[in-house]
């Protein structure tokens, strides 16, 4: 199991109970987190992340994340659209019902 020392990335696997809900701005901390970017340097809601460095390993530590919230999204949905306006729109309508 490697760890965020070792590959650089933030996995998310230890989301701890009583997390904070998923906002929007909790979801740009975490992708630009995991494409290991200052978050002043995270793309506009509206450019692609895959033109900005999202590769399939990040996206899949980070649908790992959000599964682990609660909220069930695939990767050939969020690939299909990557930008992180559609993302949140995605994300937003598949809180879990819990959620605040």
């Amino acid at each position: 199991m490697e760890t965020t020392e070792s590959t650089g990335r933030d996995d998310g696997r230890a989301v701890p109970e009583g997390a904070d809900p998923l906002t929007r701005s909790l979801l740009r901390q975490m992708v630009a987190r995991s494409m290991q970017l200052p978050e002043t340097e995270i793309p506009g809601d509206d450019e692609d992340l895959v033109d900005h460095g999202l590769d399939s390993i990040t996206a899949m530590s980070l649908i790992s994340a959000w599964h682990r919230r609660g909220i069930e999204v695939g990767f050939p949905e969020l690939m299909a659209r990557p930008t992180l306006g559609d993302w949140w729109l995605l994300i937003s309508r598949r809180k879990p019902a819990n959620a605040a």
